[in-house]
């Protein structure tokens, strides 16, 4: 089968989570079938130019202008590659792919990677919908616009990572300190998630050698100097990381005891075993992530919409020490980490899943004037560039 993959751009740094959920997918996709990657919008991502997939960014905008042009250049790339299908990772690739005469009347798969539940009773449509949270699959599935059998459910999306070699690392862990470490983009986003984490580490301060090294790109220099003046009130010991290295932050985990994870760093730290907190709506401190409320927060793609179950509530802090003070206990809680990666966040299996997503699609009854129309009011705000 051959499968296009198409994701937008338009105006971000190409390094977010859903880019890092395509590459691993399109890596283990390749595996049985012909792939190929293509970026729209007014920059490529770096996350993908580096996978054999990508062939080629379009350098568009919205409007009519830049479909026209979009259509022109895939009409090139044509000639070496017939997509069977067409794989969506946002809806500004949707509206293009919708209508492009190039790729009329071909099955297109959308993935809603992650987010809050639409607003409005009705979202984009396509022929088959991966979700990545089970919050996201029901709104989907209970809502009469949609055809339950048209909703996939897969939250996994992370390839176990490869610890960086020790000849590279060049940040060294301090050996008389504990460690935490967040991963995330900065001042723009998840900054309850830091400030909650600044608590912790103020709190765990009190009675432990603890450390936190926060690692991302800045997104706004305005909002994240606010958040290190946050820090700096707390007087707690804090390090960040935010040059061009931090555009591949999993490779700081070697400097890790423990992480505040949302979403798709959340996975990638579990893929290494280390024990793993997540944010809470109903906590002042990230929460530690078991397999018992590992279904509560699954359910929020582990994100900041995330609400903590009593328990969890009442033990994190005394949970959060015990492994702390206690080596067994904190090799437990790893070995229970990596367990929950390889069942509900590695890519290992991932291939038989989106196989029958693929064959779904393919083999539906459809018409693409019709998905057009479920899609007109967006259609329209994207051509009209709103």
């Amino acid at each position: 089968m051959n499968i296009l993959f198409l994701i937008s751009n338009d105006g971000g740094n190409g390094v977010g989570g859903h880019y890092h959920s395509l590459n691993q997918l399109s890596l283990e996709v390749s595996k049985q079938h012909n792939v190929q990657i293509v970026v729209f919008g007014s920059a490529t991502s770096p996350v993908l130019e580096d996978n054999p997939a990508f062939i080629k960014h379009i350098k568009v905008g919205t409007g009519l202008a830049g479909l026209i042009k979009a259509n022109r250049e895939l009409t090139k790339l044509r000639s070496g590659f017939t997509p069977d299908l067409i794989h969506c990772f946002d809806t500004q690739s949707l509206n293009r792919a919708l209508l492009l005469p190039v790729y009329y009347n071909l099955p297109v798969v959308l993935n809603k990677c992650g987010g809050k539940n639409p607003l409005r009773s009705n979202y984009q449509h396509a022929d088959a919908i991966v979700t990545f949270s089970i919050e996201n699959r029901d709104w989907f599935t209970e809502n009469r616009n949609y055809n339950k059998e048209d909703i996939f459910l897969i939250p996994n999306r992370v390839s176990r990572l490869i610890p960086l070699e020790p000849s590279l690392r060049i940040e060294q862990k301090e050996a008389d300190k504990i460690t935490f470490v967040r991963i995330s983009r900065l001042g723009g986003a998840y900054e309850k998630t830091l400030l909650d984490t600044f608590n912790l580490i103020e709190k765990l301060s009190e009675k432990y050698p603890v450390q936190l090294i926060v690692i991302g790109r800045i997104q706004d220099n305005d909002r994240f100097e606010k958040l290190v003046e946050a820090g700096r009130e707390k007087n707690i010991p804090v390090k960040y990381i935010t040059d061009e290295r931090a555009t591949k932050g999993s490779d700081f985990l070697y400097l890790a005891d423990f992480v505040i994870g949302t979403g798709r760093s959340l996975m990638e730290a579990t893929s290494l075993g280390l024990p793993t907190l997540t944010p809470a709506v109903n906590s002042n401190f990230p929460v530690l992530l078991n397999s018992s409320n590992l279904e509560t927060f699954l359910r929020t793609n582990f994100s900041e919409r995330n609400i903590a179950d009593e328990v969890s509530l009442k033990n994190n802090l005394a949970s959060l020490e015990e492994l702390m003070n206690n080596g067994d206990k904190y090799k437990e809680a790893q070995a229970e980490t990596l367990a929950i990666f390889n069942d509900y966040f590695g890519t290992d299996s991932i291939l038989p899943k989106y196989n029958l997503v693929y064959n779904y699609a393919i083999k539906k009854s459809r018409t693409r004037i019709k998905l057009i129309f479920k899609n007109l009011e967006y259609i329209i705000k994207f051509i009209l560039g709103k």
